[in-house]
């Protein structure tokens, strides 16, 4: 149980920091990938790249900050403090329906709303890799909540009037 929490928590951080690293990479590049339709307002097109790039860079930080948080609690984990334990169980737990529900909104903003005026044409080998950080990143989650809420009963003793009875 304890390796496969461990193997789990490591692949957690390690789809998050891959996930951290690709996003940070976008917004950096976002300004050449970008094109825009003709708009009645010209500020539509700028300011929607612009908020792509910021959400995209609030992404990568928030990414990097929840791969360090689950790193630590890895490392309190594996020195088998009980502390460790449960810090692990509350701190993958979340991040596991937090990281679920921004992929739900993601494929769900994408297929609803309006066109955008702003066309950021991002490489396809860099969404695939973004996509692949966050299976990963769900998969490791996954993992370590299911081998670590499993809730086993501890043995009992038996004393030996329990057995002649």
């Amino acid at each position: 149980m304890r390796t496969s929490a461990l193997r789990g928590a490591w692949l957690l951080v390690l789809g998050l920091a891959v996930l951290s690293g690709t996003l940070y990479y976008d917004q950096a590049n976002i300004a050449g990938w970008t094109s825009y339709r003709p708009s009645s307002n010209a500020m539509n097109g700028p300011a929607e790249a612009l908020t792509a790039q910021i959400f995209t860079l609030i992404g990568a930080f928030a990414s990097a900050a929840v791969a360090s948080l689950v790193l630590v609690c890895a490392l309190l984990f594996a020195t088998g403090r009980r502390l460790g334990h449960w810090a692990l169980r509350l701190t993958v737990v979340l991040t596991f329906v937090l990281l679920a529900l921004v992929a739900v909104v993601v494929v769900v903003a994408s297929f609803t709303g309006e066109a955008p005026t702003a066309v950021i044409d991002t490489p396809a080998w860099l969404l695939l890799a973004e996509w692949a950080a966050v299976a990963a990143a769900l998969l490791g989650a996954g993992i370590t909540t299911s081998t670590l809420w499993q809730f086993t009963p501890e043995p009992v003793e038996l004393e030996e009037r329990d057995l002649i009875a």
